[in-house]
């Protein structure tokens, strides 16, 4: 300012035109500075408007490079949870095991309370009766239920009373035995290798054990004499009938986890004949067959059929063997 004056002075101006002069100068002074405002003023919005996109921020721990200590360790942690896992993956694939033979005893169970066999329950142990004609050498298999009654003696009864008529159904036994089918030593082995093992209960003091047991043989030397023609035998011939029979006994059966004796028998709808383990038989030497057995029933297992059992195969075989309530049950 003090240079305008100077200025002016030394032009002899007037002291309205250095005023005006001077107003001239503050009003530029105050241009620029609306203007500088303005811009400020812009640049601020135009950072406030602008979008804003998130900074990832990254930790100086992540930076920096695992030690070989750490390695090692993250690599036993990493090996041993490996380990955990397939022992993880063996005990599950023992529970399914187990899971499935707990399934199977339930469907067992089932079977046996759904009358799927003759007797439900049964303690005494599974046999078969079976008589030897040893001049024959033929196998004939005799109903339990009419050997027991001979061998048992009635209530009232007198020694002689019981001796004569254990006698006269002994020989009608026999009689009857005769006119049935009779089997060679291999065709009885293989009817015995139809029929698996099976689970018994044995009591032992105040507890118990459970045993798997097969299929045994009765017999009555008497009766296989009856049938020989014979109505006394030495006792040569007493040791051969028992050395026959045990023979069969010890035919090898298949394993079974059920609590009866278990058989698969094929149908043959077309001629009505059945199949047990590679034999042909028809329905009544099927039924002599089921009715040897004694203590308890076994469990059947029909294939052939597309359905329930058919009439006539309830009617000549299923209904007078004991399966009344429930037929054989026949598998998926």
């Amino acid at each position: 300012m003090k240079s305008l004056n100077d200025q002016y002075k030394s032009s002899h101006g007037s002291t309205h035109e250095t005023f005006a002069d001077l107003v001239f100068c503050a009003l530029i002074v105050l241009v620029l500075f609306v203007l500088a405002l303005a811009i400020e003023v812009s640049q601020r919005v135009r950072a406030e408007l602008a979008p804003t996109e998130p900074v990832e921020v990254v930790k100086e721990v992540e930076l920096k490079t695992l030690t070989k200590e750490e390695i090692a360790t993250l690599s036993e942690k990493l090996q041993k949870q490996e380990v955990e896992m397939k022992e993880l993956q063996q005990r599950l694939q023992q529970r399914n095991i187990q899971i499935a033979e707990q399934s199977k005893t339930v469907k067992n169970k089932l079977a046996a309370m759904n009358g799927e066999q003759r007797y439900t329950g049964a303690r005494q142990p599974a046999a078969i009766n079976l008589a030897y004609d040893y001049r024959k050498e033929r196998f004939y298999f005799i109903p339990s239920k009419e050997v027991n009654h001979a061998d048992r003696r009635l209530s009232g009864e007198s020694a002689l009373e019981y001796a004569g008529r254990k006698t006269e159904e002994l020989v009608a036994i026999a009689l009857k035995a005769r006119k049935q089918r009779g089997y060679s030593v291999d065709e009885t082995k293989r009817i015995f290798q139809a029929f698996t093992k099976y689970q018994q209960v044995i009591p032992v003091g105040d507890s118990y054990r459970v045993e798997k047991s097969r299929v045994n043989i009765y017999y009555h030397t008497t009766l296989c004499g009856y049938i020989a023609g014979d109505t006394k035998i030495s006792d040569a011939i007493k040791n051969l009938i028992q050395l026959k029979l045990l023979d069969i006994e010890q035919t090898e059966r298949p394993d079974g986890e059920s609590m009866y004796p278990q058989c698969t028998l094929s149908v043959d709808l077309a001629s009505r004949n059945l199949k047990l383990n590679g034999l042909v038989f028809s329905l009544k030497e099927m039924k002599d067959v089921l009715l040897s057995f004694d203590g308890r029933g076994t469990m059947i297992d029909l294939e052939g059929l597309n359905g329930p059992a058919p009439e006539w195969l309830k009617e000549k075989l299923l209904n007078p063997t004991g399966y009344i309530s429930k037929t054989p049950k026949v598998p998926n």
